[in-house]
């Protein structure tokens, strides 16, 4: 069996010159909606994902930036041949968004999404992140001063 790899650059909404059904496997990490280091990304595709943000509609904001992660998600099962795998590394947020701190649940939303496309989900990788952060906090014991709850973990999402 031959393996042929061939690195395309461009933009994932629509990936010239790569044949319907014509991959075996897709392996990205998008930007992850609601981080703030991702906001002007986003924001240059779409200006109601600023204007969102700044009237502390946070909501709102994350299910445009999900719009456009969805235009890739679409190119990927339009390139992918039947029983052709995805795998999608992909991080929640939490954001406080006018004073409203919560969680934007980005791994649910993608699955969300390939569920309508008719995709099965196999088992996630959750790929533990470690931190060194004096002041964040996981898991059982005794809380340091000024300690908070985070997040030290992305998915691995397969798809098939």
């Amino acid at each position: 069996m031959k393996t042929t790899v061939r690195v395309i650059a461009g933009a994932a909404q629509h990936v010239e010159g790569v044949p319907p059904h014509s991959v075996d496997l897709v392996v990205t990490s998008p930007p992850y909606p609601m981080i703030e280091m991702w906001d002007g990304v986003f924001g240059e595709q779409d200006s109601r994902i600023l204007e969102r943000l700044a009237a502390g509609r946070g909501l709102e904001a994350f299910e445009i930036m999900h719009s456009l992660l969805d235009s890739v998600w679409r190119e990927c099962d339009r390139v992918l041949k039947p029983g052709g795998m995805i795998c999608i590394n992909i991080g929640d947020a939490t954001r406080t968004v006018d004073s409203n701190f919560q969680l934007y649940s980005n791994h649910s939303r993608v699955l969300r999404a390939f569920f309508r496309h008719g995709y099965t989900a196999l088992p996630d990788i959750l790929w533990r992140k470690q931190t060194n952060a004096p002041n964040k906090f996981l898991g059982s014991g005794m809380l340091p001063v000024g300690a908070y709850v985070t997040y030290e973990h992305e998915y691995i999402l397969i798809l098939r």
